[in-house]
C-alpha cells in the first residue's frame, strides 16, 4: 500500500482548517495520558496551542530545551504517546504531525492509531488501537499534513496513539476539524424534537466540544477569533478575539470606501455545533479593560451553507447592550423572539471595536425537521445579575474585585488612609412625591427579614402572579451580612433572591416584552428606578435581611406608594445556585451583668473599650438598621409590616436620610461602596491609636455590611468569611472639635447597619478581621476621583499624641 500523501500547507490552511476542530489541543481539553519517554522535553508540550516557539541555545539540566516532546536517544522500537480527545467522541479527517525547530533530532517516521470509548487505554499493545493513518515519514523543521482513512473519518475516536518511530522530537500534534485551527469532526450532542421542560439545562451550541466553530470575521489584527470557543475565562489579553482600532472617515470607513458613513463595528459569524433555539448568550471581556467594545449585538439566521450568503436574514437575539471591562455579561434572548425559531449561525458585532475573551451561545439542539410548538406559558430564564444587563430598570449596587472591573462612568478612588476602594455613585437616591405627601420625612432606612420562598441549588421553575411598582421612588434593596447580636442565632449563607424587572406598557401595565429576570447574590443590591414593574422581594435557600431604601407616605392603600397587579403571566426558571461552603459560626452569647460590670471597672486604664453597638447607645451619633425579632426591642417610632404569609416581616422607618447642602451647590445623593479592609495597626487584643477623625456637616452617612456570597463561575469571586465594624463616634466640643470626654466605641456585627446624623464627628471605616463591602449612602458635592469639595467632609488628623486610645478586643 502507498504511503499516504502530504496535503499541501497553503491548502490545508486556507480550504480545509477552517471546517474542522482541533480536538486533541489543551486548549478544550484534550489530555496527554502517557508516553513512553520525554526525558529531554515534555510530553505536555505536544497538544499546547499555538505554534511552537524556537528555544534554541536554551539548556536545561536534561540538556537543549525545545517546545515540544522529544524522547532519549537510543530506543529499541518506537516512541509513543497517548492523547485523549477534547470532546468525548469525535470524527477524525486529518493530522498535522508539526517537528519544527527540530532538526538532526527530528522523528523519523509516524503512526497514529485511534480509540473509541470513555476508558481510553494507557498502553499502546491494547488490541482495542485501530490503525488512522499509516507509517508516513516526516521531514525536519517542518509541519507534515496528513489525510487520514476512512475508518478514520466514519467512526467516533476518543483517544489516539502517536507512534514516534524510532524516536526524536516533535514539536506539535493536532487532529481535527473545522475549528479556529484544526483537524477533525466532534460528535453531535443529542437533538431534540420538541422543546425540553422549562427547568432543561440548555449547553453551548458554539463549544467547539459538540462542533461549533468561527466560519468568519471582519478583522482578526491582534488575536484570532476562534479564541472565543476555548474553556475558561483565559490568561490574558492574548487569548481572546481583538480587532484593529478603527477611526471615522479613516480606513475602511474612509471617504469612497464601501463603509463610508457606517455606524463602526467588526462582526463575528459562527456555525453551531448544531441548529437548535437559543436562550441566551455569554459574552466576556476578560484581561480587555482598556479596550473592551463599548457594546455588543447578537444576530441569529438558519442556513445549510457553511457560510451564511450574503442575503441571509439576520434575526437579533439580544439587542445592543454595553460592555465593561474584565466582565462576563449574561444576556436573554429579546423576548420578540419565539421560543420555537431554530438558529444554525449567529453573529456577533461589538461596536466600534475591540476585544472580546469568550463568547457562548446557550440553548437547546433542534433535529432537522421537528415540529415545535410554542409553549402555552412563557417561561423565562434567571440570568445572573450584571450592572449592564440590568442598566435599563435600575442599578446594581456591589463592588468588584479588580477596580478596573468597575462599569464604564463609575469613578473608583483610594478611600479611608489607604485601606478601602471606593465604587462611588453606583445607585441614584430620588423621590418626587408631592408636596405635603411625606409626613414623616424623604427617603429614609428599613430593614425587612425575609425567609425563602424556594429552594433552587438544584434550580426550580417558579410561577410569577404578582408585580409592582413605586411611581414617586426609587427603591433599593441591599442584602446584608449574616452576623447578628450577641444572643441572636446567626443567618446561614448561600440566601439569594430573584429580581424580576419590567417597563410599562401602553396600557399602564407591565410590558411583558421587556421582562427579565436575574438572580442576585448576598453580595449584590439593586436599585429599582421609579415606576418600573417588579416582583416583590423573592429570597431563595436561606433567609436573608436587608436593607431598603425608598421613600413612603405611611399611608395605607395610597397608589403613588405601592401600586400591584395580580396575573398568572408566566414562569421563571431559575438554574441551580449552590454557594461555595461557608463554616458556621457559633453564636456570641449575649453579655452579662457580671461582664458588663467587669467591663466598667476595667476602663480606670484610660482606654476606651468598645461595645456591642446598641439603638440606645447609639442614638447620640445616628441610628441602627437591624431586624428586631422582638418588636419590643426596637425603637420607638418605627412602623412594624411586611406579609407573614410570605416570611417577610418589615420595619420601616429605622432612620431617615439627610441633606442640608445650599442649592447652588448641586450635590448628589446616591450608593456607593467601599471594600474595605482591615486596617493596619488595628488589631485584637492590641491597643488602637485613634489619629482620624471626621465630620460631614451637610449630610448622613449610612454605612451597611453587604453579604459575601458567589455564584461560582457566573458572579465576583466571594471575600473570605468574617469581619467587624469597629465605630468610634464623638459629641462636638465647646471648640467645634471633637470631645475627646466623649468619645465611644462600639463593635457592629455584618447584620447591622448605621447611619451617622449629619455633623456626627466618628473615625473613618475601621474594620477588624476580614474584608466587608459596605454600602454607603451619603450626599456629596465630589467624589474625589475629579476634585474635591471641602463641604462634603472634614478630618482631622492628630499627627502627635493621638486623640484618644482604643483596646481592641480579643
Amino acid at each position: 500500500m502507498p504511503e499516504p500523501q502530504q496535503i499541501p500547507l497553503e491548502t490545508f490552511d486556507t480550504t480545509l482548517k477552517s471546517k474542522y476542530t482541533e480536538v486533541s489541543t489543551s486548549a478544550i481539553g484534550g489530555q496527554v495520558l502517557a508516553c513512553s519517554d520525554d526525558f529531554f522535553a515534555s510530553r505536555d508540550n505536544l497538544i499546547k496551542p499555538g505554534p511552537s516557539a524556537s528555544m534554541k541555545g536554551q539548556f536545561g539540566p536534561n540538556g537543549a530545551l525545545y517546545d515540544g516532546w522529544e524522547s532519549r536517544r537510543h530506543n529499541e522500537a518506537s516512541d509513543w504517546i497517548i492523547i485523549k480527545l477534547g470532546p468525548a467522541e469525535s470524527h477524525l479527517d486529518y493530522v498535522d504531525i508539526d517537528t519544527s525547530h527540530f532538526s538532526g533530532n527530528e522523528a523519523p517516521q509516524s503512526a497514529v492509531l485511534g480509540v473509541h470509548g470513555a476508558d481510553v487505554p494507557l498502553t499502546p499493545d491494547d488490541s482495542r488501537w485501530e490503525e488512522l493513518l499509516p507509517v508516513v515519514t516526516l521531514g525536519p523543521n517542518s509541519r507534515h499534513i496528513f489525510e487520514l482513512n476512512a475508518k478514520a473519518k466514519e467512526g467516533l475516536w476518543s483517544g489516539v496513539l502517536v507512534r514516534m518511530i524510532p524516536d526524536g522530537g516533535m514539536a506539535s500534534l493536532t487532529l481535527g476539524k473545522a475549528r479556529f485551527r484544526a483537524y477533525g469532526r466532534p460528535a453531535p450532542p443529542t437533538l431534540y424534537t420538541a422543546l425540553p421542560d422549562p427547568d432543561t439545562a440548555p449547553v453551548n451550541l458554539l463549544s467547539p466540544l459538540i462542533g461549533g466553530h468561527i466560519v468568519g470575521c471582519s478583522d482578526a489584527n491582534f488575536s484570532p477569533p476562534g479564541n472565543l470557543l476555548l474553556e475558561g475565562r483565559g490568561h490574558d489579553m492574548s487569548d481572546g478575539w481583538e480587532t484593529r482600532r478603527s477611526q471615522e472617515g479613516r480606513g475602511k470607513y474612509a471617504a469612497g470606501q464601501p463603509l463610508a458613513g457606517k455606524e463602526r463595528k467588526e462582526w463575528v459569524v459562527g456555525k453551531l455545533g448544531a441548529a437548535g433555539v437559543i436562550r441566551y448568550v455569554e459574552v466576556d471581556s476578560a484581561f480587555h479593560v482598556g479596550n473592551y467594545p463599548v457594546a455588543v449585538q447578537v444576530e441569529g439566521t438558519l442556513s445549510d451553507a457553511e457560510v451564511p450568503p450574503e442575503d441571509a436574514e439576520w434575526t437579533v437575539i439580544v439587542a445592543k447592550k454595553p460592555l465593561g471591562p474584565h466582565r462576563q455579561l449574561w444576556l436573554a434572548t429579546e423576548r420578540n423572539v419565539p421560543e420555537s425559531q431554530v438558529f444554525s449561525h449567529v453573529r456577533a458585532s461589538i461596536y466600534p471595536d475591540g476585544g472580546l475573551k469568550r463568547f457562548r451561545v446557550f440553548g437547546f439542539p433542534i433535529a432537522k425537521g421537528a415540529k415545535l410548538q410554542e409553549p402555552a406559558k412563557i417561561t423565562i430564564t434567571a440570568m445572573p445579575l450584571t450592572y449592564e444587563a440590568f442598566a435599563p430598570y435600575g442599578q446594581v449596587i456591589q463592588a468588584w474585585d479588580k477596580d478596573t472591573s468597575a462599569p464604564k462612568g463609575i469613578q473608583v478612588n483610594i478611600a479611608n488612609q489607604g485601606t478601602a476602594f471606593k465604587f462611588n455613585r453606583l445607585a441614584k437616591v430620588e423621590e418626587t412625591y408631592p408636596d405635603g405627601i411625606l409626613k414623616r420625612g424623604g427617603v429614609a432606612l428599613a430593614c425587612m427579614r425575609a425567609g425563602p420562598q424556594f429552594d433552587v441549588r438544584n434550580g426550580a421553575t417558579i410561577p410569577v402572579v404578582k408585580l409592582e411598582r413605586h411611581a414617586a421612588t426609587t427603591q433599593a434593596f441591599i442584602p446584608m451580612g449574616t452576623g447578628q447580636p450577641a444572643g441572636q442565632e446567626r443567618h446561614k449563607h448561600g440566601g439569594a433572591y430573584v429580581v424580576l424587572a419590567a417597563h410599562n406598557g401602553e396600557n399602564d401595565e407591565p410590558d411583558l416584552s421587556t421582562l427579565r429576570a436575574f438572580l442576585a447574590t448576598g453580595a449584590q443590591g439593586v436599585s429599582y428606578n421609579a415606576g418600573v414593574w417588579h416582583h416583590p422581594m423573592l429570597t431563595v435557600n436561606e433567609w436573608m435581611d436587608y436593607a431598603c431604601v425608598d421613600a413612603q407616605s405611611g399611608d395605607d392603600g395610597l397608589k403613588i406608594d405601592c401600586e400591584t397587579l395580580e396575573n398568572d403571566w408566566f414562569n421563571v426558571y431559575i438554574p441551580p445556585y449552590e454557594p461555595p461552603t461557608v463554616p458556621d459560626e457559633p453564636v456570641a452569647p449575649a453579655p452579662s451583668v457580671a461582664s458588663k460590670f467587669a467591663s466598667f471597672l476595667a476602663r480606670g486604664d484610660g482606654l476606651i473599650h468598645p461595645e456591642p453597638i446598641t439603638h440606645e447607645a447609639f442614638a447620640p451619633f445616628g441610628e441602627l438598621v437591624r431586624a428586631y425579632p422582638n418588636k419590643a426591642d426596637a425603637p420607638a417610632g418605627v412602623l412594624h409590616g411586611g406579609n407573614p404569609a410570605l416570611n417577610i416581616a418589615k420595619i420601616s422607618w429605622l432612620s431617615n436620610l439627610s441633606e442640608s447642602y445650599p442649592a447652588d451647590a448641586n450635590a448628589t445623593t446616591s450608593i456607593g461602596v467601599y471594600r474595605a479592609t482591615p486596617k493596619e495597626g488595628c488589631d485584637r487584643g492590641k491597643v488602637f491609636d485613634v489619629r482620624h477623625m471626621e465630620r460631614h456637616p451637610y449630610t448622613s452617612q449610612a454605612f451597611i455590611p453587604m453579604g459575601k456570597a458567589e455564584w461560582p463561575g457566573k458572579s465576583e469571586p466571594m471575600l473570605p468569611p468574617k469581619g467587624t465594624f469597629l465605630v468610634l463616634v464623638a459629641e462636638g466640643g465647646a471648640d467645634d472639635r471633637p470631645d475627646p470626654a466623649t468619645l465611644k466605641a462600639f463593635t457592629m456585627e455584618s447584620g447591622t447597619a448605621l447611619n451617622y446624623k449629619a455633623g456626627t464627628w466618628h473615625h473613618p471605616v475601621i474594620i477588624l478581621d476580614g474584608t466587608l463591602d459596605l454600602a454607603c449612602i451619603e450626599t456629596q458635592i465630589a467624589t474625589g476621583v475629579k476634585g474635591s469639595d471641602p463641604r462634603d467632609c472634614e478630618l482631622l488628623v492628630y499627627d502627635g499624641e493621638p486623640f484618644a486610645k482604643v483596646a481592641v478586643p480579643e
